[in-house]
């Protein structure tokens, strides 16, 4: 009795864990992410059940594949039922040739479908759903518009960002380090996702965050990375999992004088592998940083097409991330997936004048 009972649950285990799977890969499809924690982990519970359900049918399937097999040798003579014997129970329906037929095609069906088959839209039927490409084709410039719209939206704000009443941490200053050529930077370069989980030292985030938007020429100052007009909209956020010396949570980088302010102190990985849909490098990445946009830094002088250049100068922040991360032996990631609106309240900006745009994991590989 215990054991159909076992069965029973197990059979609705394995559906629940079977929904979980779907909806996980849904979600891991959706946003792009070549992995998800989730998903793998459902994969596994749904092994796991499988093979649990199969243990506890093992008799009546060992009796089925005795059936047929002797089906196929021929007839086989049966012992006489001895009178007044109690009734064999019948054994439960297994799955017939058919249903598994009908089952593995429909599987390979949708697997063919889902992998190759393309909605039939064209471009310009996507111009009013799509609103990226909406917007690609209305901030176009054109003579009309430069006539009809005054020359500033706005005004500019401030280059540089401060907490004032945030604790701060100066980063060490020129250590002399001189990696490998940029051309050999730039073959080695790859999106590594799997780290050791061991600290990189100080010297290493303070290289990164120089490399990436530190200043490089005071007079002007220009910085380590290009930017259109030289406005640099993009602002810093490390989140630190694991950095000898500096206390884990969230940071800021001020590029002005090269230091850190503490937003947010504590262990924030749990909160980042929800926010990246199950991505786990972010749990074993010694620093990941998010990178944000004041929008309006660009927009004042480059009007619509301003959203266009801060996701140029993000991409450009984050190639000056992997080129430096390479150089130094870390592994980095670029992460384009997450959940906006809880990646701006864990950094603590609105969303809307100032808000994400993109993550960079980097670690100590193994």
């Amino acid at each position: 009795m215990w054991s159909r009972r076992l069965d029973l649950i197990s059979v609705v285990v394995l559906l629940a864990v079977l929904a979980t799977t779907a909806l996980s890969g849904l979600l891991a499809d959706y946003l792009g992410v070549p992995r998800s924690l989730y998903h793998r982990l459902s994969a596994y519970s749904l092994v796991l059940m499988a093979l649990l359900h199969v243990w506890l049918r093992r008799r009546q399937l060992w009796r089925r594949i005795g059936a047929e097999v002797g089906r196929h040798q021929g007839p086989v003579s049966r012992p006489e039922r001895v009178p007044n014997t109690p009734r064999e129970q019948p054994h439960p329906a297994t799955p017939s040739r058919r249903m598994l037929l009908i089952s593995g095609v429909g599987a390979a069906a949708a697997f063919v479908l889902g992998r190759w088959w393309q909605p039939g839209k064209v471009p310009s039927e996507l111009v009013g759903t799509d609103p990226g490409l909406s917007y690609h084709q209305r901030s176009k410039p054109d003579l009309w518009g430069i006539v009809q719209r005054p020359f500033q939206w706005g005004e500019l704000p401030p280059l540089y960002k401060y907490y004032p009443s945030a604790r701060r941490i100066r980063l060490p200053g020129e250590s002399g380090y001189r990696g490998i050529p940029v051309e050999e930077a730039i073959r080695r370069r790859r999106s590594i996702r799997d780290y050791s989980g061991d600290p990189m030292t100080m010297e290493q985030l303070s290289l990164l965050l120089h490399s990436a938007s530190g200043i490089t020429e005071p007079a002007y100052p220009l910085r380590a990375s290009p930017s259109a007009g030289a406005l640099y909209p993009v602002e810093t956020y490390p989140v630190v999992n694991s950095v000898t010396g500096l206390a884990t949570g969230v940071y800021h980088y001020r590029p002005g004088d090269h230091s850190l302010e503490l937003i947010r102190e504590g262990d924030f990985r749990s909160d980042l592998l929800k926010y990246t849909g199950g991505q786990d490098m972010v749990l074993q990445a010694s620093v990941v940083l998010v990178l944000t946009a004041v929008f309006q830094r660009t927009r004042w002088k480059y009007q619509e097409r301003a959203y266009r250049y801060v996701l140029l100068d993000a991409g450009h922040l984050g190639e000056n991330l992997y080129l430096a991360a390479t150089s130094l032996g870390l592994g980095p990631c670029g992460i384009g997936a997450f959940f906006d609106d809880e990646m701006n309240r864990l950094v603590g900006v609105d969303g809307d004048e100032e808000a994400a745009v993109y993550l960079v994991s980097i670690g100590r590989l193994g």
